[in-house]
């Protein structure tokens, strides 16, 4: 083995990886010369349009799209079919380069901790048809009956949970479930 540097494949294809941050006017056009053959949508403040080559039709492309080709191609043509100018960040390569940012928008729901404790039980419904569920940080119910159960509402109008189906929520009040006398739920917490 050598130790001087060797290009990757026998020095016909360079791996290779840029960024780019565009601004595309109003109504216009921008070609963007860079040899790829994968290109990522980093980042961008509207749906715009790209052109892989100028023999392809054009498609729409935002934040968070990748697109990869099997063969290397000279440049892409992007488009802003709106009348607000559009900035965005593109990653343009060749190669098979593997992102692993995350880029997260908006409010992301976390669980809690471990759960500690862990309950389950088997139900039948009484003459009155009617289940309390006790709030809990999770809770699984599972239709064991034949018949449908209704989650909610104040009978037949709740949320239909069918036979062999399975619900679950995060409960801070009390839940009421509806059934035929006779039928069965399988309820488990985790708290």
């Amino acid at each position: 083995m050598s130790d001087t540097w060797q290009p990757i494949n026998g020095g016909r294809i360079q791996s290779s990886y840029k960024e780019f941050t565009v601004v595309l006017p109003a109504n216009g056009i921008y070609t963007l010369n860079n040899p790829y053959n994968f290109c990522r949508c980093l980042s961008s403040t509207g749906r715009f349009k790209v052109a892989w080559s100028s023999n392809q039709m054009d498609t729409d492309f935002e934040g968070g799209l990748q697109a990869k080709f099997d063969s290397i191609l000279p440049y892409v043509q992007l488009f802003n079919p709106t009348e607000t100018p559009i900035t965005l960040r593109l990653g343009l390569g060749v190669g098979d380069f593997d992102d692993s940012r995350l880029t997260v928008s908006g409010t992301v729901q976390t669980s809690p901790a471990q759960f500690a404790n862990f309950s389950a039980e088997t139900i039948t419904f009484d003459e009155t048809g009617v289940i309390e569920v006790a709030p809990a940080q999770k809770v699984i119910i599972q239709n064991t009956g034949s018949n449908i159960v209704y989650i909610g509402g104040s009978g037949t109008d709740g949320l239909q949970l069918l036979p062999k189906g399975t619900f679950e929520t995060s409960l801070q009040n009390i839940l009421t479930l509806y059934c035929t006398s006779g039928s069965t739920i399988a309820i488990g917490s985790f708290s």
